[in-house]
């Protein structure tokens, strides 16, 4: 708006019921508009003609510019500026008027007033619009404190996963933060949801319970209580939510509006579910150490009470059988051997869980390792089982740590040989096919495993048969041991035909290796 600007008179103007002249400064406003209809507006309001001269305005609009006089007869250019981006938008804003068919021109977004005097200066919203007789009207609300409370509320609700909607009784639909579309992967344009859209995306067995609180406050009545549904992502994925409303006003029984916030509570559900898991797993390994404390005090006390019961009967002998000597002198070894290695194993779980247990890799002839453990072997095979060594015609060089493969291939063998009564126990090797891994085995003849023991007979302390000796320990440390040698551990079997177990290793060491405790 130019205050210079040319008078351009409308000859159209009495035809189409206006003043002629574009705007004589002496022209008065209707008196209809009296200062009491002004002044009770919320809005603030400045009359002006086409030179910027203001003619009237109200108490709110004198209020929101600081300023306690009338400012009729000041130039409204000169009074303050309509700023965007830092420059006056106000002549620009009113050279679109130039164009009669223009009624009105609203001010765009982040536009703020500001007084020439920088008195007062504060975010509007509002428009100009054009009046009889060549008169303009600038109306605007100061949305200072609005935008406030929304930018504080964005940043509050910001780094949370909590989601304000609406229930637009007129639109029949639920109009709902866009972060929630961004979060979910829900394709909406325009940020609504329909009813329909939404239990149709809620888990089957949630829509009953959220379909009747839905149609609780849509009835007028109110539930105060959190909803927890699980929702359908745009992914597919269910999520846990938990969504808590109200309704606004009440229009012939009816809500006017359903306001409300829902919150992701799957975060809450994860931990809540790790915590469970973790209570199981204390509660079973307080399970375990009881079963441990019991199962080791019996084990422990079997062999001893038989060294210490031998041991007498041979002390108590004056002339002592040697025959006999030899059965007890054998009996009272044998139960040493189970003794030292029930010590072992002890200490090696301890180890273990300490991570204390060290791993020294180095080269390995695998035909003379496993010779030498079928010669170690050997005189604890039972009688009338035949003990095999099986190799191939190639040797295979490992990289491995020798004494822990010695006690994993002891541990299998010392388990086949208390399950073997007849028939033999092999052990041997093969290599893979693609000459990267080798396969050591163990074969017996003996009872056999149920295939549903499979997974079990490697947890610790676990017993197919707690009537024979043992703490339940060999093949959990078989499989742990394994891990960190950069293999797996499998066994196939079926009851009365035998089992065997396999020791799948890389001929070369890895970088790294995947170990878990059973």
């Amino acid at each position: 708006m130019k205050p210079d600007s040319p008078y351009r008179p409308d000859p159209d103007a009495e035809k189409n019921g206006r003043c002629r002249d574009a705007a004589p400064p002496s022209l008065p406003l209707p008196d209809c508009l009296s200062d009491r209809l002004l002044n009770a507006m919320q809005t603030s309001l400045i009359f002006f003609d086409a030179r910027g001269t203001i003619s009237r305005t109200n108490d709110q609009a004198r209020s929101d510019l600081h300023e306690a006089e009338e400012l009729t007869g000041r130039n409204l250019s000169d009074l303050l500026a309509v700023v965007l981006r830092n420059s006056d938008i106000l002549p620009d804003l009113m050279a679109r008027f130039d164009d009669q068919a223009t009624e009105q021109v609203k001010l765009p977004p982040d536009t703020f007033i500001r007084r020439n005097d920088r008195r007062a200066q504060f975010f509007v919203s509002g428009c100009i619009s054009r009046l009889d007789c060549g008169n303009f009207l600038l109306s605007f609300r100061n949305i200072v404190e609005e935008l406030t409370q929304e930018s504080l509320f964005k940043i509050a609700l910001s780094p949370t996963r909590i989601f304000p909607w609406i229930y637009d009784f007129e639109m029949g639909t639920m109009l709902i933060d866009p972060r929630y579309f961004e979060y979910t992967g829900i394709e909406s344009a325009d940020h609504t949801m329909t009813v329909e859209t939404f239990t149709e995306r809620l888990h089957p067995d949630d829509r009953a319970h959220v379909g009747h609180t839905l149609s609780l406050h849509m009835n007028g009545e109110h539930y105060p209580y959190p909803v927890p549904f699980r929702l359908r992502r745009g992914d597919g994925r269910y999520e846990w939510f938990e969504a808590q409303s109200t309704y606004l006003g009440d229009v012939e029984g009816i809500p006017y509006r359903i306001v409300g916030t829902c919150m992701s509570t799957q975060a809450h559900k994860d931990i809540e579910e790790a915590l469970t898991l973790a209570r199981d797993k204390a509660e079973q390994s307080d399970r375990l150490k009881s079963a441990f404390l019991a199962n080791m005090s019996h084990e422990i006390r079997t062999p001893l009470n038989a060294i210490v019961g031998f041991s007498d009967l041979l002390a108590a002998e004056e002339q002592p059988d040697r025959e006999e000597s030899r059965e007890y002198a054998a009996l009272i070894n044998r139960n040493c051997n189970h003794l030292l290695t029930l010590v072992s194993d002890v200490l090696d779980l301890s180890r273990i869980e300490t991570g204390a247990m060290e791993y020294n890799f180095s080269e390995q002839s695998l035909g003379r390792l496993l010779t030498e453990i079928h010669l170690n072997q050997q005189p604890l095979m039972p009688e009338g089982v035949a003990f095999n060594l099986l190799l191939p015609a190639d040797d295979a060089v490992i990289e491995t740590d020798a004494l822990r493969l010695r006690q994993v291939m002891g541990n299998l063998l010392n388990n086949a040989a208390k399950f073997t009564s007849e028939g033999h126990i092999d052990l041997g090797f093969l290599p893979s096919r693609d000459r990267k891994k080798v396969r050591l085995f163990v074969t017996d003849t003996g009872r056999g495993i149920p295939p549903e023991e499979f997974d079990k007979i490697f947890e610790r302390f676990y017993k197919i048969d707690p009537f024979v000796q043992g703490a339940g320990l060999g093949l959990s440390l078989c499989k742990t041991i394994a891990g960190h040698l950069g293999g797996t551990i499998t066994v196939s079997s079926a009851p009365g035909a035998g089992s065997r177990f396999t020791l799948l290793l890389p001929l070369k060491r890895q970088d790294r290796h995947t170990v878990t405790n059973p």
